[in-house]
């Protein structure tokens, strides 16, 4: 919403903006209940959530999160809880060049460079399965989208 606000602060200047250009104040305020509540369960069932996509994976592949010798177990909990609260975030403000731009750009590089994607890639999709369980359907129309986003950025090869 932030960025939206500006950039319409930029396209009106010096007159009143349309109501086409409002629209997205209106939709906003229309689902903010919504997104409030999809932000306080993330919130409060976060860490059940985590451990759910966790168990998820080990039944893929009781190794899923062993690279070599190096459990990747705790880090992978932290790098998913991380991209989970930025994300409730985004959802909150409706701005996902903010998820984009303060986490998931810089992330999807170092996903790359550690060759985790494939982890990635189960993680996203079990949080999918995970969260049917948490939202209501109006939660899960406004929250999916950035999953969505984050698995695509994420899980995205180096065209290097």
């Amino acid at each position: 919403m932030f960025t939206q606000l500006y950039r319409l602060s930029i396209e009106v200047d010096g007159r009143y903006a349309t109501p086409e250009e409002l629209g997205f104040l209106k939709f906003y305020f229309e689902t903010l209940h919504v997104r409030i509540s999809t932000y306080q369960k993330l919130q409060k069932y976060e860490s059940i959530i985590i451990q759910r996509i966790q168990d998820k994976l080990q039944q893929i592949n009781p190794k899923i999160l062993i690279k070599g010798s190096v459990n990747l177990t705790s880090k992978w909990r932290l790098d998913t809880i991380r991209i989970l609260r930025y994300s409730a975030m985004t959802l909150l403000i409706n701005d996902p060049d903010y998820l984009q731009e303060s986490l998931l750009s810089w992330f999807a590089t170092i996903l790359q460079a550690f060759k985790v994607q494939d982890i990635t890639q189960y993680t996203y999709k079990a949080m999918f399965d995970v969260l049917e369980d948490y939202l209501t359907p109006e939660e899960k129309i406004l929250f999916f989208p950035l999953i969505e986003l984050n698995l695509k950025i994420l899980c995205k090869k180096s065209s290097l």
